[in-house]
């Protein structure tokens, strides 16, 4: 396979018309919103693409019969020193699935990934009876917690203590200033709840929603759920989730904001 330069990554899009939305991180790297790489087949004709993402997200589209591109991928992936500290290598078809599962992919364990679509009707329904019940101002203000939007010092002390994962993903605090959403919930100066997005592409923003064990089933993550996907709306961005099949929280809270579930596929994740 060869590497294409950045100016010829979009030449990839056609692939990924079907999986737009489960490949966030794709897009964000063909935007040139956030760093990695974008290999294909060799010769003229793009058939095949293995796109890969800084913080460790990957994913393959197209046609997966080129034995050579395949054997290509499984070289890279076994390869240690083309990945940070975690990777996580998706699947999208049911044909690229046999394909792989016919080599090893070391450090890794083969995963279910459920994904979902934004159905904003539903979302407003959930919306309104909420500031209908409780008023708008309660999703903000909270008793014996403070509530902070996205800001430079909040997003250092996100990336810096609460989630390093943050410094893969947005190489400076400023750059997820700047192109990403965050929302946050801290007590006592610590942060214990979050809702950021690790990838912005392709007209699309990934939901990432963290609660400390501690504080959870407080309703935290709902309403800075809803921040998140307000934040999306007014920028023009369709708010996107995926989680895996088996994190029955996560499944509930994107149904209860309004997602629908479009179908489970397979994912290498990595395991040490």
């Amino acid at each position: 396979m060869r590497a294409l330069v950045p100016n010829e990554y979009s030449t990839v899009l056609p692939l990924l018309e079907t999986i737009r939305n489960q490949a966030v991180y794709a897009l964000a790297v063909i935007d040139g919103t956030q760093q990695g790489s974008v290999y294909v087949n060799e010769g003229k004709q793009i058939t095949s693409a293995f796109i890969t993402s800084s913080g460790g997200f990957y994913g393959v589209a197209g046609d997966e019969t080129n034995d050579a591109f395949v054997q290509d991928i499984i070289q890279y992936m076994n390869d240690e020193s083309n990945h940070p500290d975690f990777f996580a290598l998706g699947i999208y078809t049911e044909a690229w699935e046999n394909r792989m599962d016919a080599y090893p992919i070391q450090y890794s364990r083969k995963i279910s990934r459920t994904y979902y679509r934004f159905n904003q009707e539903r979302f407003k329904e959930f919306y309104n009876e909420f500031v209908q019940s409780y008023g708008k101002s309660a999703i903000t203000l909270q008793k014996h917690f403070e509530y902070y939007p996205l800001e430079l010092d909040i997003a250092t002390k996100y990336r810096e203590h609460f989630y390093p994962y943050y410094k893969l993903v947005w190489p400076t605090a400023e750059k997820f200033c700047a192109h990403g959403i965050g929302h946050f919930i801290m007590k006592d100066e610590e942060l214990i709840s979050v809702c950021t997005s690790p990838y912005v592409g392709g007209g699309y923003a990934e939901i990432d929603i963290i609660t400390v064990e501690e504080f959870q089933q407080r309703g935290l993550a709902s309403k800075l759920g809803m921040l998140f996907i307000q934040d999306c709306l007014e920028q023009n961005l369709t708010p996107n989730w995926s989680c895996h099949t088996d994190n029955g929280a996560s499944n509930k809270l994107a149904q209860k904001l309004g997602f629908e579930k479009i179908g489970e596929h397979s994912m290498y994740w990595y395991h040490a």
